[in-house]
């Protein structure tokens, strides 16, 4: 299995329940990179490894976008634009809990899947992105954001299918991403 793509990030804020609200596009997928950081403990009997335990404790989620849209990003992270554009950035502002999804393309066998990578609870921060002039030759730079990712108060923090087509795989992103009655 190769992997190679990356698509669709897509978001949904939780409401108070947990439970995601709508399906929202982030922008154009370049990179995302997720970190665990697991529980472990060894229990060691007998001089030898008798039992093991490496469960979810949190997790890092960065990632990088074509387009810093305020209208995008400042509410990801708690801000307010207001109705002429303006990011106005508070010290009480509050970045909402969101679910956060992706799909990556792959090749298994010579034939093309999809792979839903979906994050069930994360938090957003704020991050200043480093700049510079043009020089002698262009040099594309691009916005990224980084998350915590932490599990909802039943234990779910992750969920991940794979899919023959690309346009199973959206709708089961959003599926995922919709509230449901």
């Amino acid at each position: 299995m190769a992997r190679i793509g990356l698509k669709n990030f897509k978001y949904s804020e939780l409401d108070e329940n947990e439970k995601v609200k709508e399906p929202k596009s982030l922008g154009k997928a370049i990179d995302c990179k997720v970190s665990l950081e697991l529980n472990s403990a060894e229990l060691y009997a007998d001089d030898g490894l008798a039992e093991s335990d490496y469960t979810f404790n949190k997790g890092t989620v960065t990632i990088t976008v074509d387009d810093d849209d305020d209208t995008i990003l400042a509410p990801l992270l708690g801000h307010e634009v207001s109705e002429d554009g303006e990011v106005i950035r508070k010290d009480t502002d509050i970045a909402p809990y969101i679910a956060f999804g992706r799909i990556l393309t792959k090749i298994v066998n010579g034939v093309y899947k999809y792979k839903v990578e979906f994050l069930s609870k994360v938090k957003f921060k704020d991050t200043m992105p480093d700049e510079k002039t043009k020089g002698e030759s262009i040099e594309f730079t691009t916005p990224s954001i980084e998350g915590s990712v932490m599990k909802k108060a039943d234990g779910e923090w992750s969920k991940a299918k794979t899919f023959t087509t690309y346009e199973e795989a959206s709708e089961y992103l959003d599926s995922l991403l919709t509230a449901t009655v």
